[in-house]
């Protein structure tokens, strides 16, 4: 095999590519990128048996082959070239080392058969449509927050994109992830071509992989089978199994008749939740609301009797009401929030908390409150 390319779009796939790859995989063949060359392109794909990240670029192909180089080595290599330079890659005859020459830089690779590479990134869809880049980096990052990182519920470790029809009987789009403490709830219009996909848990490594790759797409296509789902842009296609398991019936933890409302501005609420937490409790995190008409008393101590209030305006007229929440929670979900203000929706001092953004209605955060 021998080809050349521009190291610019050779590091343009590889910074996607590679990353999926485990750094202390157990199994050799799987620390390494699969390279091809054909037909006046290179292809290359990483997998972590799980995840699939593939790119195809245009490169000047002299002799065609396949193989595979470590990964990580061959991103850092190729990083540490000068912008503008082209690169030469030459495989041995004998197939066991890959000659890589970019100006006066000279770097000899090993190499392992490709035959041992599995191949993880075919599907068979059920559904494909597309989704703006854009709007699908926001879906995925208003909802994977509130994704568990306990692996033995390994149900909660992804976040649920499903179709439902809302309250008027429009047809949505809709991605939920929760922990057990928070809940983020985030939909849009459905995309033509999504009406018959099939619920899936999308894993957390995957959605990483997936807002990484849509700041860089204008439009992404999604395909959906029953185990895999895959995400296609013009140079990289993402694969990924979903996750085996039933995600919980969220809708039974998300309040209905929370009427006591509070609205906040999103910035000052953030900075003094900020500054308050300071001397919270290192364990717990936890920061007292008080709420009375038309103020907000954010409160905190620690074992060592330190202490820190704060008072901000809002609106409110409901009863007085003491809630306490984790610090970190709350400054999560305000930091998701477009709009200027907050709306909290209360029902007690005891009861999940509904926190809206008034300029997305299609986004909805639910937050368990902590004993005080």
């Amino acid at each position: 095999m021998k080809f050349s390319i521009a190291r610019d779009a050779l590091l343009k796939v590889l910074s996607h590519v590679q990353s999926v790859v485990e750094r202390r995989s157990s199994i050799a063949i799987l620390s390494n990128i699969k390279l091809e060359a054909a037909d006046s392109k290179l292809k290359a794909t990483a997998t972590d048996n799980d995840l699939t990240s593939q790119g195809i670029i245009d490169a000047f192909v002299e002799k065609e082959g396949v193989t595979t180089v470590n990964a990580f080595k061959l991103y850092e290599i190729v990083k540490k070239i000068p912008e503008g330079t082209t690169i030469e890659a030459t495989v041995t005859s004998d197939g066991t080392r890959m000659n890589v020459n970019a100006g006066h830089a000279k770097f000899s690779l090993a190499c392992l058969d490709a035959d041992a590479f599995p191949d993880t990134a075919s599907i068979v869809p059920v559904a494909t449509f597309d989704v703006e880049g854009d709007l699908l980096k926001k879906l995925v990052t208003k909802a994977q927050f509130a994704a568990s990182s306990d692996d033995t519920r390994q149900y909660l470790n992804g976040v649920y994109m499903h179709v439902v029809k809302d309250s008027k009987g429009a047809d949505k789009l809709r991605f939920v992830a929760t922990d057990g403490h928070r809940l983020a709830r985030i939909e849009t219009t459905l995309p033509a071509g999504a009406e018959l996909m099939p619920a899936v848990i999308i894993p957390r490594k995957t959605v990483n992989e997936l807002r990484s790759l849509a700041e860089t797409s204008p439009r992404m296509q999604i395909k959906v089978a029953e185990k895999k789902i895959q995400f296609l842009t013009d140079i990289v296609t993402l694969t990924s199994k979903v996750i085996d398991g039933t995600f919980p019936d969220y809708e039974k933890v998300i309040p209905q008749d929370n009427k006591k409302e509070m609205n906040v501005p999103r910035q000052a609420l953030m900075q003094a939740v900020d500054r308050v937490a300071v001397l919270s409790h290192e364990k717990s995190r936890s920061v007292k609301f008080a709420l009375k008409p038309n103020m907000l008393t954010i409160t905190a101590n620690n074992p060592d009797q330190e202490n820190a209030v704060e008072e901000l305006d809002v609106k409110y007229d409901a009863d007085k009401m003491d809630v306490g929440f984790n610090a970190k929670y709350v400054s999560d979900i305000s930091g998701l929030v477009e709009g200027a203000d907050i709306n909290f929706l209360f029902k007690d001092s005891n009861s999940p908390v509904l926190m809206r953004d008034p300029k997305d209605p299609g986004s909805l955060f639910v937050l368990m409150p902590m004993r005080i």
